[in-house]
């Protein structure tokens, strides 16, 4: 297990200003909290004292979820010798990288001011714990739980189904990382009578958003797609948009009927009894990419996440989206 002074340690290194005449890779400060915790019953009564007054913010965060309690000492050795973390933090230690999670979320963080996206200021930890949210927010604190990535065949998920499953890798932190980070900055805000083509402009402009975020992404992971799923999605395109429009599924204004298009799913049922799932974040991709084809000088980030983009009534027309 990397102790914490190594792993800041290790942080510095990577923050150095300039490697062969290249600025290097920005970082993010992200405590390893559940590190912190492992370790937390071999500390001295004052190095306890120490790292819950240094990073009181993310434990008091953190303990309020898994407790319900103001933070305190006591309480902390309690979870320190919870089964969550005698069975999650050894596996976590072998997936992850002490300094990944933090470079990836840098790389979003920075891009995202790049691309001016406007985010709350935020403190950052990485945590284990037994709640079925991956990133959870609590005040000013992002905890994300890496538990919830160890890969598709952990022996821990197997009780879950395979569309679940499949999303839980080490590959897809940084995408949700960056779709929680700008989804709760940038939430859907629909209309008075917003229309199912509304959710899809939404979605799709949160998947794009995290295509120019994610350091080297993929289309297929923004979309949370196994490769062979994006291509099935590619390869019917054409019909998707066909069966959409006769269904009149763009313009249905019921809630349910967006739910069933971008919600977690096995399938797209409404689509076709093998369309993978979520389906409506595919066409939504594609009609924000279309959109931004052709009108390049109208399509920046906090413009594609604003109701003044996806509820736009007139959008259709301008998205000019035609597989």
């Amino acid at each position: 297990m990397m102790s914490r002074i190594a792993l800041i340690s290790s942080l510095a290194i990577a923050c150095a200003s300039c490697v062969n005449g290249r600025n290097s890779e920005p970082v993010a400060d992200v405590v390893p909290l559940y590190d912190i915790i492992g370790s937390f019953s071999a500390l001295d009564d004052a190095a306890k004292s120490c790292a819950l007054s240094d990073d009181s913010a993310e434990f008091a965060a953190f303990m309020s979820v898994v407790s319900g309690e103001p933070l305190d000492v006591s309480l902390v050795e309690s979870w320190a010798s919870s089964k969550a973390v005698e069975v999650f933090t050894p596996v976590v230690d072998s997936v992850f990288d002490g300094a990944s999670v933090a470079g990836d979320l840098g790389h979003i963080l920075a891009a995202a001011k790049d691309h001016g996206l406007e985010l709350p200021r935020r403190r950052y930890a990485e945590v284990v714990y037994g709640r079925p949210e991956s990133i959870l927010f609590v005040d000013s604190v992002m905890l994300i739980a890496l538990n919830h990535y160890l890969g598709s065949d952990f022996a821990g998920y197997t009780h879950l189904p395979l569309y679940m499953r499949m999303v839980k890798t080490p590959s897809m932190l940084p995408y949700d990382m960056a779709e929680a980070i700008v989804g709760t900055s940038y939430p859907y805000q629909p209309a008075a009578g917003s229309t199912v083509l509304s959710r899809l402009l939404y979605e799709g402009a949160l998947a794009y958003a995290k295509e120019k975020l994610v350091r080297g992404a993929d289309p297929a992971l923004c979309l949370g797609y196994a490769p062979e799923q994006y291509k099935w999605l590619d390869h019917n395109e054409k019909d998707i948009w066909a069966t959409m429009v006769a269904k009149g599924i763009l313009f249905d204004t019921a809630e349910s009927a967006a739910s069933r298009m971008v919600d977690p799913a096995p399938t797209t049922p409404d689509i076709a009894p093998e369309a993978p799932g979520r389906l409506g974040r595919f066409v939504g991709y594609r009609m924000v990419k279309s959109y931004i084809d052709h009108n390049p000088g109208q399509a920046d980030l906090p413009y594609l996440l604003s109701p003044e983009f996806y509820n736009n009534p007139a959008i259709l027309q301008r998205v000019s989206y035609n597989p």
